[in-house]
């Protein structure tokens, strides 16, 4: 549906270089990274806002390169809605579709329809200055959509909202790219709202995409250490992987971990806080990963509770050898209350070796 190739672009110091994307049609597609790496220039490309010193945007298979943005079918919503703040809520909705001289029975029916997808009904007559940020975010995509775009384009709708209201709009975002089945390509900083909403991601740094796939699978399977830091791995550590077996051990500064990846040389192993196993006695079923600790920061964060441990010694069968490496768990506040966790505390820890993702720095890849 949308392909953007070889596509450079330099604006002032800064550069996007030669980025490639592929997003299918009805895809619901997020541009994560972090402020100033490229995202906005990425999506004002694609709208023709921007115009590549090389490269190509195709959409629906034409070459749009060189078109004008209202000849590319696009709804754009920018950070800031963009909403003209003379107009009442009705009139922002309707104006595209005026520019586009359709029926006046048309524009009446569309808005109607947009208004009650997104719930704000009660506020057509309203005048924008008045509105939430909520209301102005919904008012934003209903003008959005109200030309019947091929391709939706987001640029950080969520980022102004606060937690509450960003949280019931992208329900709402959702829900409306399932009514609809518009292509929709979302700029974002905040992994939560991309758990929430994307089939697939592309992490960008500095000018460049880093990373593509679906989240579950750049979550696990981090390309780099920039990656396995965005989105939030915590344990990254350095050292050296050595075939044994059916499995990899990577020899870290203190301690050694076993991975189902075939990988040697110089690697950097990545272990999710959420697939560390916590337990006040040793795991009954044996394991490659296991690890006597101390709990040294317990963190609230809801649901969830972050734990902060240093690995005191390896444990194998009833074996311990010494160990010195941190890491960093996370688990369900029931299971926390049952450990009763404190600082101090000796707990053990454990994964799985198929929970060890290994980043290989040497390419020396084995298969």
């Amino acid at each position: 549906m949308i392909s953007i190739r070889d596509l450079n672009l330099k604006l002032g110091e800064f550069s996007l270089i030669n980025v490639n994307l592929e997003i299918k049609q009805g895809e619901y597609f997020v541009v994560l990274g972090p402020t100033g790496a490229g995202k906005t220039l990425i999506i004002e490309s694609i709208a023709g806002l921007l115009r590549p010193d090389k490269g190509e945007v195709w959409i629906a298979g034409t070459n749009v390169t060189k078109f004008r943005p209202e000849d590319r079918r696009i709804g754009y919503l920018p950070q800031d809605y963009a909403l003209f703040p003379h107009l009442s809520v009705r009139k922002n909705i309707a104006f595209g579709m005026k520019l586009a001289r359709r029926p006046n029975s048309f524009i009446t029916a569309r808005v109607t329809e947009l208004a009650s997808i997104l719930g704000i009904t009660h506020l057509l007559e309203r005048d924008v200055i008045h509105l939430s940020g909520g209301e102005c975010q919904r008012a934003g995509l209903a003008r959005a959509l109200a030309i019947e775009p091929k391709v939706l384009l987001l640029d950080e709708p969520l980022s102004a909202l606060d937690e509450q209201t960003r949280e019931n709009i992208c329900g709402e975002l959702r829900r409306v790219h399932e009514e609809f089945g518009t292509t929709t390509v979302h700029i974002s900083h905040s992994f939560e709202e991309t758990l929430a909403l994307a089939d697939r991601i592309a992490i960008m740094n500095a000018g460049r995409i880093e990373q593509i796939g679906p989240p579950a699978i750049v979550m696990s399977q981090p390309k780099n250490e920039f990656v396995a830091g965005f989105v939030r791995c915590q344990n990254v550590l350095a050292g050296k992987a050595l075939p044994e077996g059916s499995l990899t051990r990577v020899e870290l500064e203190n301690a050694a971990v076993y991975s189902t990846c075939k990988v040697s040389g110089e690697a950097s192993i990545i272990v999710r806080p959420e697939n560390i196993e916590l337990s006040i006695a040793p795991p009954t079923q044996p394991k490659m990963n296991v690890f006597r600790g101390k709990v040294n920061f317990v963190m609230d964060k809801g649901a969830l509770i972050r734990v902060d441990l240093s690995a005191l010694a390896a444990v194998k069968g009833s074996e311990n050898s010494p160990a010195k490496v941190n890491f960093t768990a996370l688990c369900a506040r029931k299971q926390s209350e049952a450990l009763a966790l404190t600082i101090g505390q000796e707990l053990y820890l454990s994964f799985d070796p198929s929970a060890v993702h290994i980043i290989n720095k040497s390419a020396n890849a084995v298969s």
